[in-house]
């Protein structure tokens, strides 16, 4: 084994479920499948922030807001939202667009 290796083995055995979160994530079973929030984390990933600190946090948030409330449970749903509707949740309209866009 590289030393790479050695060390993210190291960190990864030292963190509570972020190995499996990160092979959850390459398989493409991140947000348990529901392409909609798989859409808004890419769209949001798109500008270059941290993933687990910014990103995850707000595609939680639009989950609990949009998805779990029934407003938005499929891609023609998504990418019939309004830059106002989600503003509060993230403010970047270039990421909002690019979701948009994609879920059309």
């Amino acid at each position: 084994m590289g030393r790479l290796s050695e060390v993210v083995e190291d960190y990864m055995s030292r963190t509570t479920g972020l190995k499996k979160f990160c092979d959850r994530c390459l398989n493409t079973k991140r947000y348990e499948g529901n392409v909609v929030l798989m859409v808004v984390a890419a769209a949001f990933d798109s500008i270059g922030l941290n993933y687990f600190n910014s990103i995850v946090p707000k595609v939680l948030e639009f989950e609990e807001k949009f998805v779990e409330e029934g407003n938005v449970q499929s891609l023609n749903e998504l990418s019939n939202l309004s830059i106002e509707q989600v503003k509060e949740i993230w403010t970047n309209k270039r990421s909002w667009n690019v979701a948009f866009s994609v879920a059309s």
